[in-house]
């Protein structure tokens, strides 16, 4: 799989617990935002 860097504006007390609940699970930010996008377009 190829990756593309890109960014996205996101509020700021949302990315840190984003960050937060990443560290916890022990998972990279970008492969939860991934697994995300894909549930949701049931890939």
């Amino acid at each position: 799989m190829v990756r593309k860097t890109t960014s996205l504006k996101i509020d700021s007390e949302l990315w840190k617990e984003l960050k937060k609940a990443c560290i916890d699970k022990e998972i990279e930010i970008s492969k939860y935002i991934e697994d995300l996008i894909r549930k949701n377009i049931k890939r």
